[in-house]
């Protein structure tokens, strides 16, 4: 085994002026292209460029799955969740943890022996306090002989793929004032394209470009701020006129420079036009009072936000992959004040609407809405619609694309100013006021999180997307406070969770936590789900012997479902929680392959000595296993 070092003697990247696209390659990494058309391989997270997270591979059936069992384990040694799949390309595994991110190679001809092993300088420490929301790293990320990757702590290297030397060292987050990367990214030609996180620290959302073969950056570009930090020039041609203002006028004075809207989410890439899309966080702070005049809310008559829209936190962007050039975008929830993040894999597919075949950009987005565009344009194709119970809105508005709100659920800094627009909360005479009431409380649903980040798998064989789904509402208010670079800038305060409603029925509450979900997009229509009365909110994989294979935290197992109809046909007792995407792949002997990371926070499981049948913890403990499974050899030669 042979341990790489991180190179001691890095010196700082050139930042090369927004826009001026020195790129060379114009389109699609030829060597990505051609591990992707090898389902042998599993090249990147979310299998291909169009992000499926699905596999043509079919060894696996409804038929045999049943019969799937261990073939080998690996135990990974740091107790943290894992949300990084493996890649796997010919006979080695690749793995990247989670506190510190640490990669590995593994042999696959060995059951897992371990070739080499890459262990970073890094601040895991100060990269923790400052990280929103855990030690996160969500990807490796091959080509041409090299693993791309990121640590936390806004680090990024090329490494070699044959002997964990690095090749390259550069930074692309600064970590003082709150940025932070959490491993998303993609190769595209000879770019290796990232984006920064720390929404939640007055940090401005970016996607940046390194040269693949020696790390030196190649362009930044910004979520929000002046037409060039933000790659708008004369290609520039969205389709609805909210989104064709510049995104200077959306916000109140200096307000971009705080404005969130970081890209942490999974890119997908369509070579064809050469544009990579992605989505954009919460915007920042969450008090919307700091990004528009105070207290003032322009509707129209249907509830389409006016003023201050704050392009683009919260949104979906498409841009020229090679310059980094803003091609189009949407504004999902326009002055998101709700921590709405939308970095959330796009899938591209091309679907059948109203009896023509449309190439599509699709999306389960966070506010609880599904999304249909045009890629090429973002003109909406089909009418959005709530996948799961919203108050939030309304829907959209097909004729402007403006996203229609519930005055009542919108926030306010001062109570006066909350009721000159609704009446909702206002006390009634002879009512008592109850304890630490502020009068600017905002009880809302989907909450903070219809879904969040996880992998969804799409399959071409069903025509369905399957989404990991939460069923929440939240309770909140927003304060003031002042920006101190580095440190917290919310404004906000939960106050906990708010009652949900029986979609459809008769008022009573939803007694499960989340669901997995199979819907269809040609026709805006939900297939199937699986309530969960536990928390299960995991990614998904999909695969061509028409399987789904996720992780079950509600019981501390893996499971196989038929992805036709949502029947649980297979699942193996690990014991432990799960947060990441299983794969598939072939291995030297001609097998298929499942494989899954089976991980908890030491911290965030505590020992359930006192278990009782409702407490999830009485089948899980902490650890950090790699599990592959495969079919016996008589089965698999059939």
């Amino acid at each position: 085994m042979t341990t790489g070092r991180t190179l001691k003697a890095a010196g700082s990247v050139l930042a090369i002026a927004a826009g001026t696209g020195f790129a060379t390659q114009a389109s699609a990494n030829e060597d990505v292209l051609a591990l992707q058309a090898d389902p042998a391989n599993v090249v990147m997270p979310s299998v291909n460029y169009a992000g499926w997270n699905y596999s043509t591979l079919d060894q696996i059936t409804l038929d045999n799955v049943d019969q799937l069992q261990i073939a080998w384990t690996w135990q990974i040694g740091i107790l943290d969740s894992h949300e990084a799949p493996p890649v796997v390309v010919g006979d080695t595994m690749y793995i990247v943890s989670p506190k510190p991110n640490y990669v590995y190679a593994l042999d696959l001809n060995a059951d897992g022996v371990i070739k080499w092993e890459f262990r970073p300088d890094m601040n895991v420490e100060e990269a923790v306090r400052v990280a929103c929301c855990g030690a996160q790293t969500r990807g490796v990320y091959y080509a041409e002989g090299k693993i791309f990757y990121q640590t936390l702590d806004g680090q990024v290297f090329g490494l070699d793929a044959e002997t964990g030397e690095a090749l390259w060292r550069s930074v692309g987050a600064e970590l003082a004032v709150g940025e932070t990367l959490v491993g998303n990214g993609l190769v595209v030609g000879n770019l290796f394209i990232t984006g920064n996180a720390g929404g939640e620290y007055g940090v401005r959302g970016k996607i940046q470009a390194f040269d693949i073969d020696n790390g030196n950056l190649q362009w930044v570009m910004y979520s929000m701020g002046p037409d060039n930090e933000v790659g708008i020039g004369p290609r520039f041609n969205t389709f609805y006129p909210d989104d064709q203002q510049r995104s200077l006028s959306t916000w109140y004075g200096d307000s971009w420079r705080r404005g969130g809207g970081t890209v942490w989410g999974y890119f997908t890439y369509d070579p064809e036009l050469n544009l990579l899309h992605y989505s954009t966080g919460n915007c920042g702070p969450w008090n919307p009072d700091y990004r528009r005049e105070r207290g003032i809310v322009t509707l129209d008559e249907n509830g389409g936000l006016i003023d201050y829209r704050n392009n683009w936190c919260a949104s979906q962007l498409a841009r020229d992959a090679t310059s980094g050039e803003l091609i189009w975008a949407y504004n999902i929830v326009p002055a998101d004040g709700w921590d709405l993040d939308q970095p959330l894999i796009t899938p591209l597919v091309d679907i059948e609407i109203n009896g023509e075949m449309r190439e599509t950009a699709i999306k389960a987005a966070r506010n609880g809405t599904f999304y249909v565009w045009d890629r090429a344009t973002g003109e909406l194709l089909t009418e959005p619609w709530h996948f799961r119970y919203v108050d939030l809105d309304f829907g959209v508005d097909m004729e402007t694309g403006r996203l229609m709100y519930n005055i009542d659920k919108w926030m306010f800094t001062d109570r006066e100013d909350r009721e000159r627009y609704t009446q909702v909360g206002v006390l009634q005479p002879g009512q008592t006021t109850p304890p630490d009431y502020r009068g600017t409380e905002v009880a809302w649903c989907p909450g903070i999180a219809a879904r969040n980040w996880q992998n969804d798998a799409w399959s071409p064989r069903t025509g369905l997307l399957y989404t990991s789904t939460s069923t929440t509402c939240a309770r909140m208010y927003v304060e003031d406070q002042e920006y101190v670079p580095g440190e917290a800038y919310r404004l906000r305060v939960l106050v906990g969770q708010a009652p949900v409603p029986r979609t459809g029925q008769d008022g009573s509450l939803v007694a499960h936590t989340g669901e997995l979900q199979a819907n269809n997009p040609a026709t805006s229509t939900q297939a199937w789900n699986i309530p969960w009365t536990q928390g299960n909110s995991l990614p998904v994989m999909a695969t061509g012997g028409d399987l789904l294979f996720m992780g079950g935290n509600h019981n501390g197992t893996m499971m196989g479902i038929n992805a036709t109809n949502g029947d649980i046909v297979w699942e193996f007792r690990t014991g432990s929680r799960f947060n990441q995407t299983p794969i598939t792949y072939i291995g030297p002997d001609g097998k298929q392959y499942v494989a899954i990371i089976a991980s908890s926070a030491a911290a965030n499981t505590p020992v359930a000595f006192d278990a009782t049948p409702d407490n999830a913890n009485r089948y899980r403990r902490s650890g950090s296993t790699l599990y592959v499974f495969a079919l016996p050899d008589t089965v698999a030669a059939n």
